[in-house]
């Protein structure tokens, strides 16, 4: 039996990759069960609740230009100009909110970089609910945008953190991305601190193969097949109740 059949092998990996301890070749094998297994997704949320409250107390800490550079050099190999390596980075950020399909590297780097403050909860112990949640970054990283559905609801409900600037005839518009990083359109989303959109079917039947949230800006009334441009907030797609672990 592999190891990511174990679970308390799993839970305890998920541990040290939510605290950030788990590190190189070990990681990445960690990282890329993620991308297949459920379980290990669901124990790294859970680990993530747990921790959350301790990461939210902690002054925020701009990194040196140090660390900038070593991210760039790590992400993308080669040397990295010191100079251009802000920007350099926040070019790879706003690439990834880019409706271009995520590659397995992309992938990693986004959850091993910023899950630890998006990922929302899964827990096996909840008195919420049954529903689906996301919590969507914005480009520069932080938390804009929190969605959630009852599993078997009709009603989606939105709370905007930081709002993203919509031109007058444009409106967000909601997306779901599966595994594979192929986007498929839900619909338009009001740019409203607090909103409840109807859904056409039931949240199960829409979010059951998301692995991920997106919202790009739309022309009002259109009906797109594929984001028109990159996305103005992105994050994963969680499930909220008790799962049955294999």
């Amino acid at each position: 039996m592999k190891w990511y059949h174990h679970p308390e092998t799993v839970d305890q990996l998920a541990a040290a990759y939510v605290l950030g301890t788990l590190a190189g070749p070990a990681r990445r094998r960690f990282e890329s069960v993620l991308l297949k297994h459920p379980m290990a997704r669901e124990n790294v949320a859970e680990w993530q609740q747990r921790l959350q409250p301790l990461a939210e107390r902690l002054p925020p800490v701009r990194p040196s230009p140090q660390v900038l550079q070593r991210i760039e050099q790590r992400a993308f190999g080669g040397q990295a100009a010191p100079a251009a390596a802000p920007s350099v980075l926040m070019g790879w950020l706003q690439r990834l909110l880019s409706p271009v399909p995520a590659g397995a590297l992309a992938l990693g780097l986004f959850m091993g970089m910023l899950v630890p403050n998006l990922l929302p909860v899964a827990g096996d112990d909840t008195q919420l609910p049954q529903s689906y949640v996301g919590v969507l970054a914005t480009a520069d990283g932080k938390t804009g945008l929190i969605i959630s559905s009852l599993r078997e609801g009709k009603v989606l409900d939105l709370k905007r953190v930081r709002p993203v600037a919509v031109p007058e005839g444009s409106t967000l518009f909601l997306w779901t991305i599966d595994a594979a990083g192929v986007a498929r359109p839900v619909g338009p989303a009001p740019a409203a601190d607090f909103a409840s959109v109807a859904l056409p079917k039931t949240s199960e039947e829409m979010f059951s193969n998301a692995a991920e949230l997106a919202l790009s800006i739309e022309p009002v009334g259109s009906q797109p097949a594929a984001p028109s441009g990159t996305y103005v907030y992105r994050g994963l797609c969680g499930k909220l109740w008790k799962v049955v672990k294999k």
